[in-house]
C-alpha cells in the first residue's frame, strides 16, 4: 500500500491556476486544493530547479548544499564549476532516510539526479533534467525498457529555447502536450504496478512551457502581439488542462490507497520584461577589465550576439541546420570568464545567472565589493528612471559550511521581472527592453505551491510556507525520526487533532539515520551542460 504520493508540478504558480480554477478548467487541482491546506510554497534564493529541488528533498538551505545554480563551485578559491548531480542528493534525501527504515520508495524524473542510485530491492529511482536520453537514467537497470514500453518511447526533456522552436509555438506546444502523456503513462505504470510506498514524482513541461509562451498569454509583457497569431494565447492553459488530468489520475490513486497527497512546485513564475547586461555593466564601470583579445577572441566576444540574430532566422527557416548552428555557435562564442584579465579585473559574473545577478569578487577589498554595491543600487533603465534592485550578501541569504561557495554578491531586479544576462548584447545600453530570448519570456519567483490532501489532513486552510519544510513534513507522516540537519519544520497545522496525537516530533543525527559507505557519482558536466543551453539555463 501506498502511504505517501508527493506530485512536484515545476514552476506552478497561483497567479496562473487560480483563474484556471475560477473558469472551471482544472477540476482535479481543484479538488486537491479543496479537500486540504494550501498555500504558497517559498523557494530557495535564487528559485532555480537545481537548488529547489534538491533543497526540498534534503531540507538544507544551500549554503549547507552548496548549490546555488545549475553549476557550482567545489571549493572557495577556484572558478572552476561543476554540475549538480545525484552526490549532493545521496545520504542526505528523505527518501534515504527511508530507505535505511525499510520503506519501498520511488522517485520519479527528479531534476539533477543523475546517475540514479539504488533505493533497495523494490524501489526505484529515475533520473529528470540533467540526464542523458540513453538507458542509463533508472535503477534498476531494466525499468528503462518497461518505461520505452507504456510511454511509448520515454523522454527526458523538451527543449523549448532549441532554435528548432523558434517561430514553430505549435510545433512546441504539441511535444510539450506529448510529453506529459508520457509522464502520466509512467506515473500511472508505477503506482499500479510497483506500488512504492512513497512516491515522488515530478512534471517539468509545465515549466518549459511558461518560459516559452509567457509572452502570448501576458497582454502587458514587451513581446506580446495584440495582432499576432491568437492561437496561442492559452496554450498555458491548455497544457495545465492536460497535466490537471494527470492530478486526476494521480488523486484517484492516492484515494484508493488512502494515501497522503501532495501537490509542490519549486518555485513560481512571472514575466521577465527587461534585461540586464551583467558584465558588459561591470566593464563600463572599471569592475571587470578584459584581457588582451586575438582576433578570434574578439569575434566571441563582441560579434556573436550578431551572429545569433542572424542564424537563428536562417534555422527557423531550415531545422535542418539546427545542429550545425549549435555546434558552430558553441566553438565561437566561449564564456563570460574566458575574456577576464583575472588581475587586473575586481569583479566578474559567471555564465549562468540569468534568473538573478550573480557577481563574484576578484578583489578582497572590502571597500571595491562596496563600490561594486553601491554603483549597482543606483542602477537606471535607458529612461533614466530608477530600478528596484536588492542586493545580498552569501551571508544575509544563508547559513552552512558552504556559504563560503556562493557568489560574493547576488541581486534580483524589479523582483525578478528583469533577467541577468552576463552574455554581451548587439544593443549599447545595459539594460533592454524584454527578456534575454523570446524563449525566456517568463521567468521564476519565490512563490511556488502546495496543496496537502488525505485521511490524516485537516480539510481546508490556508497559510504559506517553505519547500524546506517538506522533506520533514514527509518523515513526519511516517512517524519516522527527522535528520537534525534539516532546516524545514514539520508542517503541523495540516494534519488532523488525531493525526497529530498519533505521532511525535523527533531529532537525531543524520549519520544514526542513513546507510554508511556511500560512495561517489562521477558527473559529466559538459554534458549536462549542453542540456541546460538547450532549455535556455545557461
Amino acid at each position: 500500500m501506498t502511504d505517501v504520493i508527493v506530485l512536484g508540478l515545476d514552476g506552478a504558480t497561483w497567479d496562473v491556476l487560480d483563474p484556471l480554477i475560477k473558469d472551471g478548467r482544472l477540476p482535479n487541482i481543484e479538488r486537491v486544493k479543496s479537500n486540504g491546506p494550501s498555500g504558497t510554497l517559498e523557494s530557495t534564493f535564487p528559485p532555480i530547479t537545481a537548488p529547489a529541488w534538491l533543497s526540498m528533498a534534503t531540507s538544507q538551505n544551500p549554503g549547507k548544499t552548496g548549490v546555488f545554480y545549475f553549476l557550482n563551485r567545489e571549493d572557495p578559491d577556484s572558478f572552476e564549476f561543476e554540475s549538480v548531480g545525484s552526490d549532493k542528493f545521496h545520504g542526505q534525501s528523505f527518501w534515504d532516510v527511508l530507505l535505511a527504515r525499510g520503506y519501498d520508495v520511488g522517485v520519479f524524473n527528479f531534476p539533477m539526479l543523475y546517475p540514479p542510485y539504488s533505493l533497495g530491492e523494490n524501489g526505484f529511482m529515475v533520473s529528470g533534467l540533467g540526464s542523458p536520453e540513453d538507458d542509463t537514467i533508472t535503477t534498476p537497470n531494466n525499468l528503462k525498457s518497461e518505461l520505452d514500453e507504456v510511454a511509448d518511447g520515454y523522454e527526458i526533456k523538451v527543449p523549448y529555447a532549441d532554435p528548432k522552436y523558434r517561430g514553430r509555438p505549435g510545433k512546441l506546444e504539441s511535444d510539450l502536450q506529448g510529453i506529459v502523456e508520457k509522464r502520466e503513462r509512467a506515473i500511472e505504470y508505477l503506482l499500479t504496478e510497483k506500488r512504492p510506498d512513497v512516491f515522488f514524482g515530478v512534471i517539468s513541461a509545465t515549466d518549459w512551457a511558461q518560459h516559452y509562451f509567457w509572452r502570448y498569454h501576458d497582454s502587458s509583457h514587451p513581446l506580446y502581439e495584440a495582432d499576432g497569431d491568437a492561437d496561442y494565447d492559452d496554450a498555458i492553459g491548455r497544457l495545465w488542462e492536460r497535466v490537471d488530468e494527470t492530478v486526476g489520475l494521480v488523486a484517484d490513486i492516492a484515494e484508493r490507497e488512502d494515501a497522503t497527497l501532495l501537490l509542490v512546485s519549486d518555485h513560481g513564475f512571472g514575466p521577465v520584461n527587461k534585461t540586464f547586461h551583467s558584465n558588459a555593466w561591470l566593464e563600463s564601470e572599471g569592475f571587470r577589465v578584459p584581457t588582451e583579445q586575438s582576433p578570434v577572441q574578439k569575434l566571441r566576444t563582441n560579434y556573436f550576439p550578431y551572429l545569433r540574430r542572424f542564424v537563428e532566422p536562417v534555422v527557423t527557416a531550415i531545422p535542418q541546420l539546427n545542429d550545425l548552428a549549435k555546434s558552430v555557435g558553441k566553438s565561437i562564442r566561449g564564456s563570460p570568464g574566458e575574456a577576464v584579465d583575472w588581475d587586473r579585473s575586481i569583479a566578474f559574473a559567471p555564465k549562468q545567472n540569468l534568473t538573478c545577478g550573480m557577481i563574484y569578487m576578484l578583489s578582497d577589498d572590502p571597500e571595491d565589493r562596496k563600490a561594486v554595491v553601491n554603483t549597482l543600487s543606483e542602477l537606471r533603465d535607458t529612461d533614466g528612471n530608477r530600478l528596484e534592485v536588492e542586493v545580498y550578501s552569501p551571508e544575509d541569504l544563508y547559513d552552512g559550511s558552504n556559504v563560503k561557495l556562493a557568489p560574493d554578491i547576488l541581486f534580483t531586479i524589479d523582483n525578478f521581472a528583469c533577467a541577468v544576462d552576463p552574455r554581451f548584447s548587439t544593443d549599447d545600453e545595459f539594460v533592454t527592453t524584454g527578456p534575454p530570448s523570446a524563449a525566456r519570456s517568463g521567468g521564476h519567483r519565490m512563490e511556488g505551491i502546495y496543496c496537502a490532501s488525505g485521511p490524516n489532513i485537516e480539510s481546508g486552510g490556508s497559510a504559506d510556507k517553505n519547500l524546506l519544510d517538506i522533506a520533514p513534513t514527509i518523515l513526519y507522516a511516517l512517524d519516522e525520526p527527522i535528520p537534525e540537519v534539516m532546516d524545514g519544520n514539520v508542517l503541523k497545522d495540516v494534519f488532523t487533532d488525531e493525526a497529530l496525537s498519533e505521532r511525535s516530533e523527533r531529532r537525531e543525527p543524520l549519520e544514526n539515520l542513513v546507510e554508511a559507505n556511500i560512495g561517489s557519482t562521477k558527473r559529466d558536466t559538459n554534458a549536462v551542460e549542453k542540456q541546460l543551453e538547450d532549455l535556455g539555463y545557461i
